[in-house]
């Protein structure tokens, strides 16, 4: 490492001081003939000496600080990071350099033509600009019943039905951080202009934006960095996952196994005792359920009282693992409407060939990579087509809340060079507690709480809710710790509500809410605990109200 003086204007006066004394000290008991008084010897040699070496002797502190994992953990934030990096090396660890965002995008287009998506296209939104991740080729729609196979870099134009056409892109945040992450349907504002496109919006929440690691986030890996990356014990296999790059900025993992009361499906026996052998994971891998967008088509069931009912599948690799249909409607239908599920109807559809986990239940595969769906809907509009039950077919936008990588995560662990031999193992999505926490911010008059501020504390709270993890607690002081920092003396929180929904495993909802401590219940038999459910917070799930309180006059 090179050593650099710090900003003179940063140097402990003090200190300074003490050099200058000791300076002057020495000069007296060498050359006591020397005036030391102020002057240009005190002024241009004791003065800038003391100061200079005021600068230095904290730089050594600081080296000093992060020479070992001892200095470190006593006080990572004080320790510099080029040495941190140096020393965690040792244990084979690196240090997050971030990540930028990634996601998709739908093009509006006004016609089904030809339309080439170039990678130095930019996008902006929320102030971060995004490029696609390749140039891609938008092809007009097709009547072939069996089109031909589209390269990587080409989508197919879809026909929406309105007199309007769209496509999906990916693109990617041109920097690191959490500020890419955008919500779906955030709007997309190309930087040029492209021929045959109206607008552009995300199709769904983007994710994977990370920003570089503090210290204490660095240290966190320590247990990881020294654990073998193989399936074993626990730390083993969070090891593992987090060094493969596409799962290396997941948040937390539960791994339960023989022993475990959530662990049922090594029971499945004459004798309702766990044989071993199973390995279910469940992985949180975002701070919140990720919304995607897609276009499906639904098929008339019939008539209802109020409207038509239509039905569609969701099969395993549509959104793997998913927790809930969130909205469907028509096409560029107002974001505000949509329409109402009947029935949701999951099941389970393993492979007929290579690996298939031992799920006896439904609920056992729940929020797998195995899961698909039906759901029903009832179309409350007014249609002028023609309607034949079981044949007439339409398109509709799906919105569908789940958790990111569930698939990716399962093909991995459960792929021959990886799983163990006498290991069955099944990946699974966290069971959802779906948080959502509101509060008043109390403030003086003169002191408004701006649009910034509140967006920033959003921001905060789901980063410190994201830290907890598998802990079954979440403490109204997590909430208002991280609201704090962004408020002054005369501002405070008043009225704090925390609510969760839990969807279980197997589809039943039950909820919870405080304003002091929100508690998991313990409900083994339905997959229910602190091993298996997590706090998801998104920043449209906090609300913060300003309010005038009554602070005297300054």
């Amino acid at each position: 490492m090179t050593l650099q003086i710090n900003d003179l204007a940063t140097i402990d006066p003090q200190r300074a001081e003490e050099n200058i004394a000791m300076l002057a000290q020495f000069m007296r008991e060498r050359h006591p003939d020397v005036e030391l008084t102020r002057g240009v010897f005190y002024d241009l040699v004791l003065y800038f000496n003391g100061l200079l070496t005021a600068a230095v002797q904290q730089n050594i502190e600081q080296i000093l600080q992060s020479r070992s994992l001892l200095q470190i953990t006593q006080n990572p934030q004080l320790a510099d990071e080029s040495l941190v990096d140096h020393v965690l090396s040792n244990f084979n660890i690196t240090r997050d350099a971030g990540a930028p965002a990634v996601g998709t995008i739908t093009l509006a287009l006004t016609a089904p033509i030809l339309t080439t998506i170039l990678t130095s296209d930019v996008f902006n939104a929320n102030d971060v600009e995004f490029l696609p991740t390749d140039n891609f080729t938008l092809l007009p729609p097709t009547d072939e019943s069996e089109p031909a196979p589209l390269a990587a870099n080409q989508r197919r134009i879809i026909d929406v039905g309105d007199g309007t056409y769209i496509a999906n892109i990916n693109v990617r945040a041109q920097t690191p951080g959490v500020a890419g992450n955008i919500k779906r349907g955030t709007t997309m504002v190309p930087d040029t202009n492209i021929n045959n496109l109206t607008e552009a919006f995300a199709a769904a929440d983007f994710i994977a934006g990370k920003n570089p690691s503090t210290n204490e986030e660095y240290l966190a890996k320590l247990a990881e960095g020294l654990s073998a990356k193989t399936v074993g014990g626990r730390k083993s296999y969070e090891a593992m996952i987090r060094a493969q790059a596409a799962f290396k900025n997941t948040l937390h993992y539960s791994i339960l196994g023989c022993g475990d009361p959530e662990q049922q499906r090594d029971q499945h026996s004459l004798f309702p005792i766990s044989g071993g052998g199973k390995i279910d994971i469940y992985a949180q891998t975002n701070t919140h359920a990720q919304e995607t967008t897609h276009i499906i088509s639904a098929l008339y069931v019939g008539e209802t009282a109020s409207g038509t009912l239509w039905q569609f599948s969701i099969d395993e690799n549509v959104a793997p693992g998913f927790y809930e249909v969130r909205r469907i409607a028509t096409p560029n239908q107002p974001n505000t409407s949509g329409y109402g599920i009947v029935n949701d109807i999951r099941g389970i559809n393993l492979p007929t060939t290579g690996f298939a986990p031992d799920i006896r239940y439904l609920f056992e595969g729940a929020y797998s990579r195995y899961q698909t769906g039906v759901i029903q809907f009832e179309n409350t509009d007014t249609i002028e087509q023609e309607l034949v039950p079981n044949q007439t077919k339409q398109n509709y936008e799906v919105t569908i809340a789940s958790m990111p990588l569930i698939g990716e995560l399962s093909d991995f662990l459960t792929d021959r060079d990886i799983r163990s031999r006498a290991t069955d193992v099944l990946t699974r999505a966290v069971v959802p507690c779906f948080t959502k926490i509101s509060f008043q911010i109390a403030t003086e008059l003169s002191v408004p709480v701006s649009t910034e501020t509140i967006a920033a504390i959003k921001k905060e709270i789901v980063d410190a809710v994201s830290k907890i993890g598998f802990s079954g607690q979440l403490h109204a002081s997590v909430v208002t710790n991280a609201a704090h920092k962004h408020l002054t003396g005369r501002q405070a929180i008043n009225d704090l509500d925390m609510f969760g929904r839990i969807r279980r495993p197997d589809g039943s909802t039950t909820y919870i809410r405080s304003g002091v401590l929100l508690t998991l219940p313990n409900e083994v038999d339905k997959l229910v605990t602190a091993r298996t459910t997590a706090f998801l917070v998104g920043e449209n799930d906090i609300e913060i109200s300003p309010v005038i309180a009554g602070y005297a006059d300054r």
